[in-house]
């Protein structure tokens, strides 16, 4: 099949995404949330869940944190989705480092708190800068367990490269000066970054996450300057060009703490990877399990999607796919379900009764093409098909 592509180089090339922060069912209060340390073996981790539905949202925020960094966000999230937040080994709540830090360790102890805390996967995977390599071996450790992943101006592998001899002068001074009043899981990894991951070996030895939809966004005020906007796209975009459904998206105005800047934008990303494009899923149901899988895909979907992600052309699409692969049955399953999603739309009732005439059923063609006639009287292709039919 071919692969849809939705790439955005600016915000204002991205409006598709910029939806409101909640579901179907969002409600003005917010969500109550809930707090637990995990013993996730060797040691303890602090986690704090709110929302419901699945797949569960996990924010992993970057270098020295702190959790609050999602402040602004989380409570979005949990309007239309479960979703957590929790600190790493060394910070807030959880216990001190018990292990020597590395991507691998780290990603490994958090979906061990999640499974320890009955929070089944798939998950949506969402980091921030440091927070992404650990996503980058969570998806590599455990790709079955990965639903979604929005990339939030990721740490990048020529951050080392990026900077003339002199600001890494500068650097080396503000690792040092950053250990000093870091809390102790911030301090272990400012270490290992700065001596032995300055070449990213581990990093390296990742696959590329699975396609799932994915979403990076990328700072166009970084500190660093263009350079860096240009080395996280360089890295990174491949992996949203090849996916099935993905999206690159430039915010020109934020820096790089997106989700303090842009809360909005983050959680409509995160939005669109939780509940993926219902075109693109149902062309897969179609391949793969027929107009059966279609129709069951499509009704699981509207209970628990937001409203605003259908269309009638979702279906219409699946049913004129199963006309020209010569199923008129199913077409007309496909087309009747469209009906009962969309009663007041006419195109629904055109495209039905096109099906019923290849059936040679022609009453109910006739009776479908006047109900479309009915609600859109400028339906030209119905007037034309009841003048085949032998209907003035």
């Amino acid at each position: 099949m071919k692969k849809v592509i939705k790439l955005a180089l600016y915000l204002s090339m991205a409006c598709s995404l910029l939806l409101p922060a909640g579901g179907h069912a969002q409600s003005a209060r917010p969500a109550p949330t809930t707090e637990q340390i995990v013993d996730v073996g060797g040691g303890r981790l602090w986690m704090q869940t709110a929302g419901s539905g699945g797949p569960t949202v996990v924010l992993d925020y970057g270098l020295g944190g702190p959790v609050s960094t999602w402040q602004g966000i989380f409570p979005e999230i949990a309007k239309f989705a479960r979703v957590v937040q929790y600190h790493r080994a060394g910070y807030g709540r959880s216990d001190l480092p018990w292990a020597p830090y590395s991507f691998t360790s780290t990603a490994t102890n958090l979906r061990t708190m999640l499974q320890r805390a009955n929070i089944p996967g798939p998950y949506v995977l969402v980091g921030h800068s440091l927070g992404n390599g650990h996503i980058r071996a969570f998806a590599h450790l455990f790709p079955k367990d990965v639903a979604g992943i929005v990339w939030i101006d990721p740490i990048n592998m020529r951050i080392f490269e990026l900077t003339s001899k002199e600001e890494r002068a500068g650097e080396e001074k503000w690792a040092t000066e950053f250990a000093k009043n870091a809390p102790p899981g911030g301090k272990s990894e400012i270490e290992v970054l700065m001596t032995a991951e300055r070449d990213f070996k581990e990093m390296r030895s990742f696959r590329k996450p699975p396609d799932v939809p994915m979403v990076l966004l990328v700072a166009g005020r970084h500190e660093v300057g263009p350079k860096w906007s240009r080395a996280v796209i360089e890295e990174y975009g491949p992996w949203i060009y090849e996916a099935s459904e993905g999206g690159l998206i430039l915010d020109p105005e934020s820096t790089h703490y997106i989700h303090r800047d842009n809360p909005g934008l983050v959680v409509s990303s995160i939005k669109r990877v939780v509940f993926p494009s219902v075109s693109l899923k149902l062309a897969r149901l179609n391949k793969e399990k027929g107009v059966e899988g279609v129709i069951s895909g499509y009704r699981e979907m509207r209970r628990y999607y937001p409203s605003e992600f259908f269309q009638e052309n979702d279906l219409n699409t699946i049913g004129y796919a199963r006309l020209r692969d010569k199923d008129t049955k199913g077409a007309i399953s496909v087309f009747e379900l469209n009906i009962q999603m969309f009663p007041k739309a006419s195109n629904p009732y055109d495209s039905l009764g096109e099906a019923y005439m290849v059936d040679g059923q022609n009453a109910l063609a006739i009776k479908h093409y006047r109900r479309s006639l009915v609600l859109n009287p400028n339906n030209s292709n119905a007037v034309e098909m009841l003048k085949k039919l032998g209907v003035n």
